[in-house]
C-alpha cells in the first residue's frame, strides 16, 4: 500500500474524531466524507485515528490511563498511599464516587467513542462506496478487519466501565452501553443504552469478524512502511481480545470459548506455546527476564520495551512505540502522577502501592515482603518490578512497595512506553485458571508452572504438598494471576468476573476473592450499581436518546 497519502486527508481525519465533545460527534455532512474516504490512503488515515485514540486519547485519557484507573478501583492488589490527597480522579475512582459532572467521564467516553466513530467511517465507506483505486483489492480485508477490531475492543472497554457485569440483569433495559454501528448523521450518537446481552453480542460479533479478516502477520505488501507493524492488530490480537471478552462473560460455555480462542494463538497444549495457523511462523513465548537487577532487566517490562516484532516473544499488540519524551506520550500518566504529590521519576503507578504486609510495620521500616507475593526472594516480579517507596525524599523508605512495571524516565527514555495492550503471559495464566475450574489439574499446572518459572519463583509449584486439590490449585492460580498482571488493569474486572461465575456455579472461586469490598464506609458487592461509572452529564445532554432515566445510580 502506498503510504504517501495526502497529509491533508490524514489531518482532517484526526480533526474529525478528536474534536468530538464526549458523545457529540461531527455529522458526516461536515466531514468532507466523500473526499476523505474515496481512496485507500484516505481510509488508512481514518483507521490510523481509531488506533491513535488509544495511544493519545481525548482530553488526555489514554489506554494507559484506563489501566491505572482500573487499578485504582482494584479489589485486592493495591492500596492508596495514606498521605495522598482526598481528591482527584484516582481517589474518586478508588472510592467509586466520581460524579456525572467530572471531566474524567467525558474524557473516557470521548476517547473510546472516537475510536468507534473512526472505525464506523471505514466500515461504512467500504460497504457503501468502496474506493476504486488499485490498492483496495489488497487492503480491503485488512481495513475492514482493523475497523471491526477497533470497534469491538472499544465497546468492550466502555462496557467494563459503564455496563453491568455480564450475568447480572443482562437482558434488563439500559444495563449495557450505547453501541452505535453507523456513521453519525445528526451530530450525536442517536442511540440509547443497549442491554448487556446486546452489548456483548455486538462486541463478540465485531471481534469474530476481525479474526476472519485480519492478516496473520506483518506483510510488507500489505502494511507498506510500517516496519514493525506496531499499533496495529493482526489476527492473533483479535483472538486475544476475543478471549478476554469471553472470559469476562464468566459462564462455563464462555470459558470453553475462551480456551478455544487462546489455543488459536498459543497452540492446544498447556505448558507449551507453538505457532498456529493464525500466527504463521511467529511464536508468542514468554519473554525471559534478562540479567541484571534493574528495570532494564525486567523481561517484557524493560525500559526499551519488547524486542522488535515479529521476532519478539511476548507482545501480541502494543499501543506505544516511542520511547522518547518528545513523542508526546509522557502525558499518558499525567492524572496518576500529578496526584501522587510529586514523582521525580515519572512512574505512573506510584500513588497506588502494593497492599502492605500483615501485620503492618512501622512507616520507617523498608518493606521487603508483600501480602500479594509469596516468594519475595526469587520472584523477579517483586525484586525487579517493585521497589520501596520514599517519594523521592532522603527519608527512610516508607512501609510500601510500588510498581516499576511501567519503567522509569532516564534521560529521554520513558519506561511506560513499553505498555502492551495484550501479551502472551495473560493468555497463559487465563488458560491455567479455566482448566483449574474444569478440574483439568495437570493442564492447569503446566501453564501455571510456565508463568511461575519465568518469574523465577522457586516455591509453591502446583504438585507440591498443599497444592493438589481443585480448590487449592484454583486458589493459587488466582493469586498467580494477581502477581503476573499487577498494574495491568485486571484485578477489578477479575473480582467481578469471579463473583459472577460463583453466583451461577456455586462456591468455585475462594470466598476471599469474591468478598464485598468496603470503600468510604460503604460495603460494595460485585453487582452494586456504585461500582459502575456514571455517564457524563455531557453524554446525556448531547444524546437525545439518553436521559436521566438511563443514568447509573449509586
Amino acid at each position: 500500500m502506498k503510504h504517501n497519502a495526502s497529509k491533508t486527508i490524514l489531518l482532517a481525519s484526526l480533526i474529525w474524531v478528536s474534536g468530538c465533545k464526549s458523545l457529540d460527534i461531527t455529522p458526516t455532512s461536515e466531514l468532507g466524507y466523500n473526499e476523505g474516504t474515496s481512496t485507500s490512503a484516505g481510509l488508512e488515515g481514518v483507521i490510523n485515528t481509531a488506533f491513535g485514540r488509544y495511544i493519545s486519547g481525548n482530553n488526555g485519557v489514554t489506554y494507559f490511563d484506563e489501566m491505572l484507573y482500573w487499578e485504582a478501583m482494584a479489589a485486592k492488589n493495591v492500596s492508596r498511599y495514606a498521605a495522598a490527597p482526598t481528591s482527584g480522579n484516582t481517589y474518586l475512582l478508588n472510592q467509586f464516587n466520581v460524579q456525572s459532572n467530572s471531566g474524567i467521564l467525558s474524557g473516557l467516553s470521548s476517547a473510546r467513542y472516537a475510536t468507534v466513530t473512526a472505525a464506523n467511517v471505514v466500515l461504512d465507506a467500504i460497504a457503501r462506496n468502496a474506493p476504486q483505486d488499485a490498492d483496495i483489492a489488497l487492503q480491503r480485508d485488512r481495513l475492514q478487519g482493523e475497523g471491526y477490531f477497533c470497534r469491538g475492543t472499544a465497546f468492550f472497554d466502555i462496557a467494563r466501565f459503564w455496563a453491568h457485569q455480564y450475568g447480572y440483569q443482562s437482558t434488563a433495559p439500559n444495563s449495557g452501553i450505547p453501541i452505535p454501528v453507523n456513521v453519525p448523521v445528526t451530530g450525536t450518537l442517536d442511540v440509547g443504552r443497549s442491554t448487556t446481552e446486546e452489548t456483548y453480542a455486538q462486541i463478540i460479533g465485531d471481534l469474530t469478524k476481525a479474526t476472519q479478516l485480519l492478516p496473520i502477520a506483518y506483510d510488507p505488501a500489505i502494511h507498506g512502511s510500517f516496519p514493525a507493524y506496531r499499533f496495529r492488530a493482526t489476527r492473533a490480537a483479535a483472538f486475544g481480545i476475543l478471549a478476554r471478552v469471553y472470559f469476562q462473560q464468566a459462564t462455563n460455555e464462555s470459558y470453553q470459548k475462551t480456551l478455544e480462542a487462546i489455543n488459536a494463538i498459543l497452540g492446544p497444549t498447556p505448558g507449551t506455546i507453538t505457532a498456529t495457523a493464525n500466527t504463521g511462523s511467529r511464536v508468542y513465548g514468554l519473554q525471559p527476564f534478562h540479567s541484571g537487577t534493574t528495570i532494564a532487566g525486567g523481561g517484557p517490562y524493560n525500559s526499551t520495551g519488547f524486542t522488535a516484532a515479529p521476532a519478539n516473544s511476548e507482545e501480541i499488540i502494543r499501543l506505544v512505540n516511542n520511547t522518547v519524551t518528545t513523542g508526546g506520550y509522557i502525558a499518558a500518566s499525567t492524572n496518576i502522577t500529578l496526584e501522587s504529590g510529586g514523582n521525580p521519576t515519572n512512574r505512573g503507578g506510584l500513588r497506588w502501592p502494593l497492599k502492605r504486609p500483615t501485620p503492618d510495620v512501622a512507616a520507617t521500616v523498608p518493606v521487603t515482603t508483600s501480602s500479594t507475593f509469596d516468594d519475595v526472594v526469587n520472584d523477579r516480579r517483586f525484586t525487579v518490578l517493585t521497589a520501596n517507596n520514599n517519594f523521592g525524599t532522603t527519608a527512610a523508605p516508607r512501609n510500601e512497595r510500588y510498581t516499576l512495571k511501567w519503567g522509569t524516565q532516564t534521560g529521554s527514555l520513558v519506561g511506560f512506553q513499553t505498555c502492551p495492550m495484550l501479551r502472551a503471559g495473560e493468555l497463559v495464566i487465563t488458560r491455567a485458571e479455566i482448566n483449574a475450574t474444569q478440574g483439568n489439574l495437570a493442564a492447569a499446572a503446566a501453564d501455571y508452572n510456565l508463568v511461575r518459572t519465568r518469574a523465577g519463583a522457586s516455591t509453591k509449584k502446583i504438585g507440591d504438598a498443599g497444592f493438589t486439590t481443585k480448590a487449592e490449585v484454583l486458589a493459587e492460580i488466582v493469586k498467580e494471576r494477581q502477581r503476573e498482571l499487577l498494574f495491568e488493569g485486571d484485578d477489578f474486572n477479575a473480582w467481578k468476573r469471579m463473583s459472577a461465575y460463583n453466583a451461577k456455579n456455586g462456591a468455585v472461586y475462594p470466598a476471599s476473592e469474591v468478598a464485598p469490598i468496603v470503600r468510604g464506609g460503604v460495603t460494595l458487592n460485585w453487582n452494586s450499581n456504585r461500582t459502575l461509572l456514571k455517564f457524563a452529564d455531557s453524554d446525556i445532554n448531547l444524546n437525545p436518546l439518553m436521559g436521566p432515566s438511563v443514568q447509573n445510580p449509586d
